[in-house]
């Protein structure tokens, strides 16, 4: 089973993320694969594929990274994107706590740190597929960019099991198998 660690903005924090969103799905952006509002989150570690007796060792590991850390106040603000590829939205708040517990979650044993650079917390809203690869994101994320959200309180990180393929129309799958309180 394929497994991340990831903090979820609450359901009016996404509400607000939405509605800024939907000028953004027409046009150009209609291209794009918009990640559903009940699939969005901050991926925090990334475990990979674990054997399928293994998510209790791994939600053991993450309740042992995230001990103590608190919860923390977040919004979201900002753009971007990614290789041109990948639209998303940043964080603003207790930014630099979130690094460093998204640090602490990666050399929990199990994790793959993915890579060597501070990790940089966002929310990707969109991809572009085979009809859109050719698509600049740039537009849109400088669009984006000005976007302020409401402030919530992170207070748990959850345990995730992410299934290629089989969500709607082919896409990912998320089911939360646990979580753990800050």
């Amino acid at each position: 089973m394929r497994l991340f660690a990831a903090i979820r903005p609450t359901g009016p924090v996404l509400e607000h993320l939405d509605g800024a969103l939907a000028p953004l799905r027409s046009g150009a952006g209609q291209r794009l694969r918009w990640v559903p509002p009940d699939q969005l989150h901050l991926t925090v570690a990334f475990y990979g594929e674990v054997p399928d007796g293994a998510a209790r060792d791994v939600q053991a590991a993450l309740a042992a990274a995230v001990a103590g850390w608190g919860s923390m106040q977040l919004s979201l603000r900002g753009a971007g994107s990614f290789s041109s590829r990948n639209l998303w939205v940043g964080l603003a708040g207790e930014v630099a706590r979130l690094r460093d517990l998204m640090v602490d979650c990666a050399r929990a044993p199990l994790a793959e740190a993915e890579e060597e650079r501070a990790p940089r917390p966002h929310l990707t809203v969109a991809r572009t597929g085979r009809r859109a690869r050719e698509l600049d994101l740039r537009p849109l994320a400088r669009a984006l960019a000005v976007y302020a959200g409401p402030e919530w309180t992170a207070d748990q990180v959850e345990l995730v099991r992410s299934r290629l393929g089989e969500g709607p129309g082919g896409t990912v799958a998320h089911e939360v198998i646990g979580a753990v309180d800050l």
